[in-house]
């Protein structure tokens, strides 16, 4: 066993055993002379009394010896080294982690999990001096958090912890620590992490081993603990209509071990309840709601859907938002006259509405305000339209193209080129049957019944002619639509924020039978209805992202808004516009979860939503043995784990962090040495 001392300069003290050694030599104790009679009587009395009093006169000297090596001792502070090898220092800084995210609102016998490690911390912090200083560290990373604290402050800090929206990787909470840690200058340097250990938020594999700080883990967790959420929510449309049934998918989750049945279920749509439902959820599983309403509202709707769960509450709310229009722009651009398809399909429909422009009178200012622009079997195309084209798409809009039997390879070859995909190059003679259709794509979303599917029987669009792609290098698009050649017959590309559709066949003509096949409908339907590319419905708080505004003229000293009235919160975000639009940024100003109205100059842009990030909702933890075998599959050999469950966590964290302090003992010894003399002295008479 190796025993070191804190202040060795006193064990040259232990020279104090020569006083009584001393006071034993020269015992000045003096004698009566006792005149007796019997002198062989006295001779055996005096050889059994000096006997025995030398005896005493042993046991007391060697009890004074002891009591005052053990008081040296004492004084000099023997304790035996941590097993790190952690030595006593005069300075010390300790970082202590303390996780006030919403999984530590679980609740234990001792109150929630942030209770319980904000005590423990006080527990801990009682280990050291005064005299050392402390980091106290929180979800919220703020930069007061860089400064130091003393014990007294750090104590009192602990009181004003709340939970925080904000969650944080283990590995940026250790490499916050470490970097207070490196430039505090101390000769003992420790970082502590009080946590629930969710195993979402644990990636000890990203840590920058740092071997001069000693890392304790305290895990801080509560049994059984169960909860249901709300994972997200899409529209089974990709565009919502005025005054028209509209169907929302809710995911609810239930990371429980125990099914759970009757959840209730409420959306709200400007603060109008909606719709009412209840849900059944399978232990660790999901389930997937559908919510039928009705938009009465255009333009854009804040909306809410909640379930009712307990304790874990702060995720049983989805916050998003989207826009409602009342109606929807289609421009078609013919050669001479109007394409009957297109009038029969988009002229009496009440949502898209149908303009059909001459080529020759096509006004560019007019291609932003139409959600698709339909080139309806044009022979030629000109270079001015080929720009005007390319910026609609760059920016959003959706371009279909048809073509004219009579198609200018040339001019269309430059219109083909400025998208970046393969221009056609000839035309083939060629009755041939659709043979392939993309039906995971959402254009065919609905057109074929999911129970039968295609098969051979399924009567598909018939060619008598098409056009072919030629070899040069572009993208390859998707084909939706595909010959038994292999060659497309409707095919996808992706440019810019915008997408191209294409074609390979007119409408007219005799070329094909597709504008009069069943298929031409739905198929041109959802590709209208796909045009409509709203942005997310919902953000996540502590994620930073940039936000797509609508289409905004921002001129001069103008400054975007993002209000809740509610929070009485205003900020004003960073915002960027750029070729393609306006992006604003709000830097992690916004912590609660809640509808958001963006305005410019008082005029309302858009709403934005925001949720608390749902990977605190998955209530799994990892425990000492997990923490253990993760640690030691990784080869970290600067990571301690001490249990929240010991009686004296003081204790604890004084032997780690100090080893065992043995100066109590010594004292002890003193006083047992002490009591051994006087008890000698006071019974032993002889």
């Amino acid at each position: 066993m190796n025993i070191s001392f804190v202040f060795p300069g006193f064990l040259f003290a232990t020279a104090l055993i020569a006083i009584p050694i001393i006071i034993h030599l020269f015992n000045f104790r003096r004698f009566r002379k006792v005149y007796f009679t019997n002198v062989h009587f006295l001779k055996e009395l005096k050889e059994e009394t000096t006997s025995q009093s030398r005896l005493k006169h042993l046991l007391v000297l060697l009890a004074r010896i002891l009591a005052v090596i053990f008081l040296v001792l004492a004084f000099a502070q023997p304790y035996i080294p941590a097993e790190k090898g952690v030595k006593i220092a005069s300075n010390r800084t300790v970082s202590m982690y303390v996780d006030n995210s919403f999984s530590m609102e679980a609740v234990t016998r001792e109150g929630t999990l942030l209770d319980v490690a904000k005590k423990k911390a006080g527990e801990i912090a009682s280990a050291y001096k005064p005299s050392d200083r402390f980091q106290l560290v929180t979800n919220s990373f703020d930069p007061v958090d860089q400064r130091l604290l003393s014990r007294e402050e750090f104590i009192s800090a602990l009181d004003l912890i709340k939970v925080s929206p904000s969650s944080r990787k283990s590995g940026e909470v250790i490499s916050r620590q470490t970097d207070v840690l490196n430039n505090a200058g101390s000769e003992q340097k420790s970082a502590i992490i009080l946590s629930d250990f969710q195993q979402s938020m644990v990636d000890f594999g990203n840590i920058r081993q740092d071997s001069s700080i000693a890392i304790t883990l305290v895990p801080i967790t509560a049994e059984g603990v169960s909860n249901a959420w709300i994972d997200s929510c899409w529209f089974s449309s990709p565009v919502v209509q005025w005054q028209q049934p509209a169907e929302l998918n809710v995911r609810i989750r239930n990371n429980g071990d125990l099914d759970l049945e009757a959840v209730p279920v409420k959306l709200v749509i400007n603060g109008t309840q909606k719709a009412v439902a209840s849900a059944s959820i399978p232990a660790n599983n999901y389930t997937d709601l559908l919510l039928t309403f009705t938009a009465v509202e255009d333009g854009w709707q804040r909306a809410q859907v909640s379930i009712i769960d307990n304790p874990i509450t702060f995720d049983d709310h989805y916050y998003f938002s989207f826009s409602v229009s009342r109606s929807a722009n289609i421009l078609s651009v013919n050669n001479e006259k109007q394409s009957p398809y297109l009038t029969a399909l988009f002229g009496n429909e009440q949502y898209f509405k149908l303009t059909s422009n001459d080529v020759r009178q096509i006004d560019y200012a007019a291609f932003a305000q139409n959600r698709v622009i339909i080139l309806n079997e044009l022979p030629n195309i000109s270079s001015g339209m080929v720009s005007e084209l390319s910026k609609y798409v760059e920016n959003g809009g959706t371009l279909v193209m048809v073509p004219d039997s009579s198609m200018d390879f040339v001019s269309f070859g430059n219109l083909f080129n400025s998208f970046g995909i393969p221009p056609v190059s000839s035309m083939v003679m060629n009755q041939e049957r659709v043979e392939k259709l993309m039906l995971e794509d959402p254009v065919f979303q609905g057109v074929f019944n999911s129970s039968s599917g295609l098969n051979a029987s399924t009567d598909l669009p018939m060619v008598e002619k098409y056009f072919l792609q030629g070899n040069a290098a572009g993208g390859s698009g998707e084909k939706l639509l595909q010959l038994r050649s292999g060659a497309p017959l409707l095919s996808r590309y992706l440019k810019g924020k915008g997408e191209i559709y294409v074609f390979y066949t007119a409408f007219s003509g005799g070329m094909s039978n597709f504008a009069r096949h069943a298929i031409f409908v739905p198929v041109m339907y959802r590709i209208a209805l796909l045009s409509e590319r709203p942005g997310k419905m919902a953000h996540f708080i502590g994620v930073d992202e940039q936000i797509e505004l609508p289409p905004t003229a921002v001129s001069g000293d103008e400054v975007f808004h993002i209000i809740n009235e509610d929070l009485n919160f205003d900020i004003i975000p960073g915002h960027r516009t750029t070729g393609k639009g306006t992006v604003i940024s709000v830097n992690s100003q916004i912590t609660q979860a809640a509808n958001y109205d963006v305005s410019l100059s008082s005029n309302p842009v858009s709403v934005i939503s925001y949720n608390f990030n749902r990977d605190e909702s998955v209530m799994k933890f990892f425990d000492e043995d997990g923490l253990t075998k993760m640690i030691e599959s990784l080869r970290i050999k600067n990571i301690n784990i001490i249990s929240a469950t010991e009686q004296n966590l003081t204790g604890e964290f004084s032997s780690i962090n100090e080893g065992t302090r043995l100066w109590k003992y010594c004292i002890l010894l003193v006083l047992l040495f002490l009591a051994f003399e006087i008890l000698l002295l006071k019974f032993w008479k002889k």
